[in-house]
This record gives structure tokens, C-alpha cells and sequence, in this order.
């Protein structure tokens, strides 16, 4: 198996890059980003590429890959509306015109969020950019999903980039013992070794379902 990675230096990224990397049945694992990762494996290739809007410069590179795990992502906090949705939406699109290119029976898994709107009703303007990129990919792809999780914790000794996320982790990394005592645990919270193996157990045997919530992605990485 072929995985194409993108956002491999952010925190999901990670998780992918590392779940990837440490399953047998994957061969190779290709890792596209604007700059390097510091990392090296028999397993991985990198492709440094710098417009995220036209990827025809390395379609090459991206045939036979079997599947697409995108953990690319910033938050709308402080962000231009126009800028949120370029990344978002932008970014996401044109990466699946590329592989549907290639391989239009691809697995393509998409990271979105808790929250997500993908009515295009709600009031919340990142939700409905997100809820349009995930019906993007679903559409795309007869084997597109969207994930999206609760409260990401990280695993494999990953840290978040993003200040505010680092402090929220260590907020309430705390209460997660409460929350599995409560039984709320795997509707509310999962990490990023989880959000790696759901992927590839999707890859691996698909889903009924192409948009799965916290719960889904939980269970879907224990099979």
C-alpha cells in the first residue's frame, strides 16, 4: 500500500505519518509539504511542493498511491475569511483533482472537525468551509471520508504547533480517566495514533458510512 500524506508536520499529520510508517502492509509512504520533515525512514520519500492550488507539477508523484490521508489544517482564528477558505477548501480540492487523476478509486481521508456543517445552513463561517470541502471529497471519491473528531490528544510524543491547542491538551489531558469513567471518552476524545489507524482501517475495508463522528473514528481504529 501507497499513502500520500499531506500535513505531515502538524500534529494529525503526525499521527498519520506514524501509524503509516509502522504498518506492515504499507510499502511506501510519500509525504508532500512545503518544507522537509526531520525525519528519515527506509519507507519514506518527501516531495517539497509550494502551491498547494496546482499539483500537476507532481502528479508523477503521486501515482499508484492507494490512499491520500490529508492533515492539513489552521485554525480561522485571527484569519482573513478569504485566506481560511483557500487553505481550507483551496488547498484540499486541488490535491483530490490531482489523485482523482490518477487513481479515481483512491481512499481519500479528510481531517475536518466536530462541529462541521455540511448543510451549508449554519452560521458558523468555518464550519460551512469545512462541511464544503468534506462534500468535495465524498463526492470526488466513491472511497471519501471525512473524520471528525472531538478534542485530538497527540500520541507518539507529537506536540501541537498551535500555542492555544498545546494548552488545551495539557488542560484536559487531566479529565480524560473522568470522562472513560463517565463513559464519554470515546464520543468526546480521541488521539492522534487513533485518527492514524482509522485511516488505514478505512483504506484497509471502507465504511457504510463516509462522515464519521468522534465515536465512529474510535471504533473504527480498534478493528
Amino acid at each position: 500500500m501507497k499513502t500520500v500524506i499531506f500535513g505531515g508536520s502538524g500534529l494529525i499529520g503526525d499521527g498519520f505519518l506514524q501509524e503509516c510508517l509502522h504498518a506492515d502492509d504499507v510499502t511506501q509512504v510519500l509525504a508532500v509539504g512545503r518544507t522537509p520533515l526531520e525525519l528519515t525512514h527506509p519507507k519514506l520519500r518527501q516531495v517539497v511542493h509550494t502551491d498547494f492550488l496546482d499539483f500537476s507539477s507532481v502528479e508523477d508523484d503521486l501515482a499508484d498511491a492507494d490512499a491520500c490521508f490529508w492533515g492539513l489544517g489552521v485554525s480561522s482564528t485571527g484569519m482573513e475569511p478569504e485566506a481560511y477558505e483557500r487553505i481550507t477548501y483551496g488547498y484540499t480540492t486541488a490535491a483530490a483533482r490531482a489523485l482523482h487523476e490518477v487513481n479515481p478509486d483512491l481512499t481519500f481521508v479528510y481531517v475536518s472537525g466536530g462541529g462541521t456543517d455540511s448543510t451549508g445552513s449554519g452560521r458558523l463561517r468555518w464550519a460551512r468551509v469545512k462541511g464544503r470541502t468534506e462534500n468535495a471529497i465524498v463526492s470526488t471519491f466513491p472511497n471519501g471520508y471525512a473524520l471528525r473528531p472531538g478534542f485530538v490528544l497527540p500520541a507518539h510524543k507529537a506536540r501541537s504547533k498551535t500555542t492555544a491547542y498545546r494548552w488545551a491538551g495539557a488542560a484536559a489531558t487531566p479529565l480524560v480517566p473522568l470522562l472513560r469513567l463517565l463513559r464519554l471518552g470515546p464520543a468526546l476524545v480521541t488521539d492522534t495514533a487513533q485518527l492514524g489507524r482509522a485511516a488505514l482501517n478505512l483504506t484497509r475495508g471502507g465504511h457504510v458510512r463516509h462522515v464519521l463522528e468522534n465515536r465512529e473514528i474510535n471504533s473504527v481504529a480498534a478493528l
